[in-house]
């Protein structure tokens, strides 16, 4: 026997269950906007599944849109009783009763007719009803009906909720809608947090987001020589040339970007999701229109590949050295493996000559010149000539003597001899060789600064 006092109800009737029309479509995107591809979508309660394609795309379709067929779920429509609400799910707008009979079966009252659209419900059934000792409450859901047996205790009195949701539901005998829950989408992708959404219609678009937390930090590095030679298939890396197989306005930054997001991925599995940016600037993008550095990679903050500190913000990067930074990485910044450059193989002490970095910027991360290129033809270019192009760079690590000569500013400091590929890696040439106009003469490899989005 119950010792709590409380309402004994038993369901006595079942609901009638049909196959139902599914047309449910939408995108699966990273919190940064960029297209899941691969993602997992299913829909739980029908068991129908689809795999997103390289637009983040997915389509789910059964009844009479599809070849498929399959049974509802028991809770699709599921109409419960408690503590004298009633609340119930409507797939399809239905007309709802619901009605009150005594032991003996007369009808003691109708306590709701009504037309619903398709929606979650709750209905509070109003005092006067509930005065018999033992009653039965049937609910009719269009053809469908579910049958529930009341029965007052003997050691307590039944009272009602307080809830405001539920006194609104007996205001003038109508229901009050809740959040519409039919059935849910799960999603899951490679190396993002997977997700639950409510579905409140089998016919509609849904549109997903997924995040990428459970990466850890990883949002800045420097294109290391070995990763630079890998992608280009040339020992001498790209030069200034970074499209990478991109075309039409802009493809020389989109290309640098590509390449940002290859190198994070082959370091971290998952981090090209992280939506990469190369800090370069050019004198027109996508659009025709001027690009700043600055402006492309987000506002922080950005960790390295060891989940260190390179920045909070931009103001912090717009020193000559980012302010807050790690100290192991201020004064020399880490490529996509978290190694510093100066000496990036770590079996040695050896130290390289290999801090130009190219950026097309002033200190501040703008374009250096509207005049002058100082960007290799806005990166599709490898031309070289004593009054070609000549990339503005700034440097990975600060000039290792001082006096004036000893320059830090790891945005713009020095243009680069040329756009041509090539490597100058000694201490040897310091300013460069005359008459060499590579993009490392005076110490790089054409290497770039690359920054993600989401931390």
């Amino acid at each position: 026997m119950l010792k709590t006092i409380g309402l004994y109800l038993t369901c006595l009737a079942g609901i009638a269950v049909s196959a139902e029309n599914v047309n449910i479509w939408g995108t699966v995107s990273g919190n940064s906007g960029k297209p899941v591809k691969g993602a997992v979508v299913t829909l739980q309660g029908q068991k129908l599944s689809d795999t997103t394609d390289s637009d983040g795309t997915y389509s789910l379709k059964a009844g009479n849109t599809s070849t498929s067929t399959f049974t509802k779920t028991p809770n699709i429509e599921n109409i419960s009783f408690n503590n004298g609400n009633i609340k119930l799910n409507l797939v399809k707008p239905a007309q709802v009763s619901i009605d009150m009979f005594d032991i003996s079966g007369n009808l003691l009252k109708r306590e709701l007719s009504s037309y619903a659209p398709a929606g979650a419900y709750q209905y509070k059934i109003s005092s006067g009803s509930m005065a018999t000792n033992m009653m039965t409450i049937r609910v009719s859901v269009g053809g469908h009906s579910s049958t529930f047996r009341y029965m007052q205790l003997p050691n307590g009195k039944y009272s009602f909720t307080n809830s405001a949701t539920a006194g609104k539901a007996s205001n003038g005998q109508r229901m009050a809608k809740l959040e519409a829950v039919v059935d849910s989408l799960s999603v899951s992708a490679p190396n993002f947090s997977s997700k639950k959404v409510a579905v409140s219609s089998y016919d509609t678009e849904l549109n997903i987001t997924l995040d990428t937390s459970n990466l850890p930090k990883f949002s800045f590095f420097v294109t290391s020589l070995k990763a630079m030679r890998d992608l280009s298939g040339n020992v001498k890396g790209f030069g200034g040339d970074f499209r990478f197989g991109k075309t039409g306005p802009g493809a020389g930054l989109l290309g640098a970007d590509s390449i940002c997001s290859c190198i994070a991925e082959r370091s971290m599995p998952g981090a090209s999701a992280k939506q990469w940016r190369a800090f370069l600037s050019a004198k027109a993008g996508t659009d025709g229109k001027q690009v700043d550095a600055i402006d492309r990679i987000g506002k922080g903050p950005w960790y390295d590949r060891k989940g260190r500190l390179f920045a909070n913000n931009t103001s912090e990067l717009l020193n000559d050295r980012p302010i807050n930074a790690d100290i192991a990485i201020k004064n020399d910044f880490p490529n996509e493996d978290g190694v510093p450059n100066h000496m990036p193989d770590p079996s040695t002490a050896k130290k390289v000559d290999n801090h130009m970095f190219i950026t097309g910027s002033n200190a501040q991360g703008r374009l250096y010149s509207t005049t002058k290129d100082c960007t290799c033809n806005d990166w599709t270019s490898t031309e070289g000539s004593a009054n070609g192009s000549k990339p503005r760079s700034g440097l990975s690590w600060p000039q290792e003597f001082g006096g004036s000569f000893g320059q830090k500013n790891w945005i713009s400091v020095f243009d680069a001899s040329g756009c041509q590929p090539g490597i100058d890696s000694t201490d040897a040439s310091m300013g460069g060789v005359r008459g060499v106009y590579t993009i490392g003469n005076g110490g790089g490899y054409g290497g770039f600064y690359c920054f993600g989005l989401n931390p």
